[in-house]
């Protein structure tokens, strides 16, 4: 006999994949019975695709998705393409189970044509299979402000928990019970033990550094960074700092590396995203732009200092346990909700943010007494 099985579908790169891992949670402890099956894809935009092939390595590389396997995902299936071919195979892949729910995790207020895309998507591969998560309120084609006002425009981890609403038995959340319950693995905990125990002092201050991102337009400028770590070392004497991010970024790593490579340690394109998770949850502070790293950092539990441009309003994509210690820019042409590139080509939301600014937010988690409990992870 078949398996029962719910099937989600969540188009997501690492750092939207993190932001839903609450829902992926209550899932689990929804469907307890069920095989959990997640649709994915890097992102629904061709053009961002191939943007993050080249940080996670190809198309259909998801190695984020093992930080959620096997406790809130038994079996992943990657949407490579819409043709024919692709939707035929991937529908007699499926047919190892018994579907009795497909999932929509979406943003908040996602545009309603890609919802009812998705939803026929859905339908082409499952047939007729009760769908959730379709029904939230408003949508980004329409007035932002007013439904910024509204109250509808709320941080990306609402936007995946909206299921739970459309069950047949409506259910709620508190948002101080959601947990990130992302896993590195042993072998990955494994390495980093190795690692830092090979180069840093035992009484260092670890200090992760992020100072890549995908799109251009959402970097703090690498001199901005390096006059950063140069102070960091200054100040904190006992400080180690460790460059992570991508092979794509190598050359960041490089600069910063030189600013002092005796307490500068250039990881760069060095670490999986396991690796690097398990890194995180030994450092004292991670500080980089927004993106994935950021949200592994702060589901990891550690103190996140995010730099965010104005694409989007506030408090909505920042890093969720670290949202206080973000570093926002306010710029009149924000948000300006463009993925891409800066409309107005000057690109001040990231620019004009000071050095001073993120050195003395960067201390102000430094220099707190040590919390009592780490987050739950």
């Amino acid at each position: 006999m078949k398996d029962p099985a719910i099937l989600i579908f969540r188009s997501a790169a690492l750092g939207d994949f993190i932001l839903a891992s609450p829902a992926l949670e209550q899932v689990r402890l929804t469907f307890p019975h069920a095989k959990i099956v997640l649709l994915t894809t890097q992102s629904a935009s061709k053009t961002q695709r191939n943007k993050v092939a080249q940080y996670a390595g190809d198309a259909k590389s998801l190695p984020w998705v093992e930080l959620a396997r096997p406790h809130l995902i038994d079996d992943v299936r990657v949407l490579s393409g819409l043709s024919f071919g692709n939707l035929l195979a991937l529908r007699k892949s499926l047919r190892g189970y018994r579907f009795e729910r497909a999932i929509l995790m979406l943003d908040p207020c996602a545009p309603r044509i890609g919802r009812i895309k998705k939803m026929l998507l859905l339908f082409a591969l499952l047939g007729l299979v009760p769908q959730s998560g379709w029904r939230g309120r408003g949508s980004l084609a329409g007035d932002r402000a007013a439904l910024k006002a509204a109250g509808l425009l709320r941080h990306h981890v609402h936007g995946p928990l909206q299921f739970l609403s459309e069950l047949p038995v409506p259910q709620q959340y508190e948002d101080s019970k959601l947990r990130f319950d992302l896993r590195p693995g042993p072998d990955a905990h494994a390495w980093a033990t190795r690692w830092l125990a090979e180069h840093i002092p035992k009484d260092a201050e670890c200090i992760a550094v992020s100072p890549g991102a995908i799109q251009p337009h959402k970097r703090w400028p690498i001199e901005k960074y390096a006059e950063l770590c140069q102070t960091l070392l200054v100040r904190r004497p006992q400080a180690r700092l460790l460059i992570i991010g991508v092979r794509a970024d190598a050359e960041y790593g490089a600069i910063l590396r030189a600013v002092d490579p005796t307490r500068i340690y250039d990881l760069m394109g060095a670490t999986s995203i396991a690796q690097s998770a398990a890194l995180l949850t030994r450092c004292d502070m991670l500080v980089g732009n927004d993106g994935g790293s950021m949200h592994l950092g702060d589901a990891m539990g550690c103190p996140t200092v995010s730099i965010v441009p104005g694409i989007e309003y506030p408090d909505s994509i920042e890093p969720w346990h670290n949202q206080a210690l973000a570093i926002r820019h306010a710029v009149p042409c924000a948000p300006c909700y463009n993925f891409t590139f800066c409309p107005e080509g000057h690109n001040r939301c990231m620019l004009d943010i000071s050095v001073a600014q993120v050195l003395d937010r960067c201390l102000s988690v430094l220099e707190r007494p040590p919390m009592t409990e780490s987050l739950p992870v």
